[in-house]
């Protein structure tokens, strides 16, 4: 019954390779083709009319010998004989599938019985041939087999390029995820319809949503404005990045800047929108300082200019018929506002130095009490016109620290200064200095106007002017504090402040001090 079906093939393959229908026939070089069986006539027949097709042919006389050649060489296709001397084709057939399960086994064999085909078959067979076949059977069978190799190699050059490809995209995808995790920006994305489809953790806090969940839900439910929303439906709707500015209290307490675009498609259909939002609240108060900043500086020159303006003036049309002395205090009123305007400039440039780091400090040990006693010599004369009382309680101890004189001088002065011109008429300001931890404290407390606790977290920023009735007469440039903050931190010292409103503030410079037996090592060797 075999014998008769295969007979049917063989005419069957016959007559479709007369009509010119090979299927898949093709020359195929990388072929390797191992033909074991013990009839040389078989071995070389098969040979004959396998050649000429690119096919590397070997032969076998026994199931030994193939499984040798296998193992040393490998190869693509086996044509098995079943019924061998030795090892007969079902142990080699066992042997091949374990231990080269790629290649392709054609069963040969001239004792073709349905049992054998089945168990053939069953052991992982390719095809079964029975005997005899004619030579267009045999290689359209082979050029099967060959075309399956083929498959099977393209199949899994596939699975490796899409294992890649799925690798790749799964690196790319924990990138992003990673990229847009660590956005400073909140990052919105949405479907066509406004649905929240993806967030970052920022938006969560920059835009303060309190929803939970916000993916899955209108974008109107998160947030609650509606030149966002409609921000991101002209976006989609005009097919165009749309920028707008959010001012606090309308999406969040934050001043935001928001890019909306639209996620198009290969055919520009537009399938949602990206939106970052940025915190521009930084850069916000940087230009409202700026803009204060540039007021207050045309303020301030244009004040004391105006004044020595007319001082010089009056010098020149005046002096003619008043007295030495009223010309004298003109004199005196155009050197204070000249130096003043000097003095803030000076502010100006010293701080952008010490900001840029470009200022040298000339450190050397300095006695403490010997800077507080230089400044309260300046100071007491300007407090005692004011009616304000100065008391000074030095530490008894003698204490040094390493520092810059002229910088630490101006950073002292500043605060004391600023005690008395913050204190009203008749009040008093109480200097103390003492040493606990290695650190030098110098203690300013004043009886003046204080700072609200408001105004406080900003005295040390640039500008920075507590704004009142009380300040209203007070001249400055808001820089001072900011320059004493930069010597401080310079000199590895601290500042603390406290302050309560009509009750008066309390300034706290700490310094770390020198060893009293290096400035005595000093002595010695300048006396050499």
């Amino acid at each position: 019954m075999v014998l008769t079906a295969h007979r049917q093939l063989q005419e069957y393959f016959r007559w479709l390779s007369d009509k010119g229908i090979i299927f898949l026939e093709k020359e195929m070089g990388d072929i390797r083709i191992l033909i074991i069986d013990d009839e040389e006539v078989i071995r070389e027949g098969v040979q004959r009319a396998l050649s000429g097709r690119g096919y590397e042919i070997a032969k076998a006389e026994n199931g030994e010998k193939g499984i040798e050649m296998i193992r040393n060489s490998g190869f693509d296709i086996v044509l098995l004989d079943l019924m061998m001397p030795g090892i007969d084709g079902f142990a080699v057939l066992d042997w091949i599938k374990e231990n080269r399960p790629q290649t392709e086994v054609v069963v040969v064999t001239g004792f073709a019985t349905v049992s054998k085909a089945v168990t053939a078959m069953k052991q992982g067979a390719f095809d079964f041939v029975g005997k005899p076949f004619t030579p267009d059977y045999i290689r359209i069978v082979v050029s099967r087999a060959a075309e399956k190799i083929k498959l099977s190699a393209e199949a899994e050059r596939l699975r490796e390029e899409h294992s890649l490809n799925l690798a790749a995209i799964q690196n790319e995808k924990s990138r992003l995820k990673t990229v847009f995790g660590c956005m400073a920006e909140a990052v919105v994305i949405t479907d066509s319809n406004s649905i929240v489809v993806h967030h970052n953790p920022a938006a969560i806090k920059i835009l303060e949503i309190q929803t939970d969940p916000v993916i899955g839900k209108p974008l109107a439910a998160s947030i609650l404005d509606d030149t966002a929303v409609n921000m991101v439906k002209q976006a989609m709707a005009n097919s165009s990045v749309v920028t707008r500015e959010f001012p606090p209290g309308t999406i969040s307490r934050k001043f935001l800047r928001a890019h909306c675009a639209p996620v198009t498609v290969d055919n520009g259909v537009v399938i949602g929108s990206v939106t970052a939002f940025e915190d521009i609240s930084t850069h916000k108060e940087i230009d409202r300082m700026k803009s204060d900043f540039v007021a207050m500086v045309a303020h301030e020159l244009k004040s004391p200019l105006a004044s020595i303006e007319q001082m010089i003036y009056a010098l020149q049309i005046g002096c003619e018929h008043e007295s030495g002395a009223a010309c004298s205090t003109m004199h005196n009123r155009i050197t204070v506002r000249t130096r003043d305007l000097l003095s803030m400039i000076d502010n100006l440039l010293n701080l952008s130095k010490m900001e840029n780091g470009t200022v040298e400090f000339n450190l050397e040990p300095i006695r403490g009490h010997e800077v507080l006693d230089h400044i309260l010599d300046v100071i007491t004369l300007q407090a005692k016109n004011r009616g304000i009382t100065i008391t000074y309680n030095p530490s008894e101890e003698e204490w040094w620290f390493n520092v810059d004189y002229d910088h630490i001088r101006s950073a002292c002065m500043n605060i004391i200064s600023n005690a008395v011109k913050y204190t009203p008429d008749g009040g008093k300001v109480d200097i103390s200095t003492s040493i606990s931890g290695g650190f030098a404290n110098i203690v300013v407390k004043d009886s003046g106007i204080g700072i609200s606790k408001e105004d406080l977290p900003h005295i040390f920023d640039r500008f920075f002017r507590v704004k009142g009735k009380a300040t209203r007469h007070i001249t400055g440039s808001g820089l001072g504090l900011s320059l004493v903050k930069e010597v401080v931190d310079a000199h590895q010292g601290y500042i603390e402040v406290n302050s309560e409103l009509e009750k008066g503030t309390t300034f706290t410079l700490s310094f770390p001090i020198t060893p009293q037996p290096a400035m005595e090592e000093k002595a010695t060797i300048e006396s050499q």
